[in-house]
């Protein structure tokens, strides 16, 4: 069931959340970056609304399944072990997933207008 890790009783799910959080912010941290430079190095600026909404897109798409994974492994997590893990994995996806779905909206409405 539980993996020993020091002395105290780990669950694979919990070790799985963090994991997958820490994915969360190494994608978030990419994409952005991906983002910016396309961004930057955009020529037609006719079309930079609609390359703004794809890229914000695809970051949505990428952290928001790693930050449900994150929350899923980490509530199995809490259930099997109550470790710090699982609950680092569970805050960080929960943070993440609302901030990227909260960018992607205010790309979206600003594309709009």
């Amino acid at each position: 069931m539980g993996a020993m890790t020091l002395g105290n009783p780990t669950s694979v799910a919990s070790t799985r959340s963090l994991h997958f959080g820490a994915l969360v912010i190494v994608a978030n941290a990419l994409l952005a970056s991906a983002s910016i430079a396309a961004l930057f190095f955009l020529v037609d600026a006719s079309r930079l609304t609609q390359t703004a909404l794809l890229l914000d897109g695809v970051k949505f798409l990428v952290v928001g399944a790693l930050s449900a994974l994150a929350i899923r492994h980490g509530v199995r997590g809490l259930r099997e072990a109550r470790r710090g893990r699982a609950i680092a994995g569970i805050v960080i996806g929960s943070v993440f997933g609302a901030l990227t779905a909260a960018s992607f909206v205010a790309t979206t409405v600003l594309t709009l207008v």
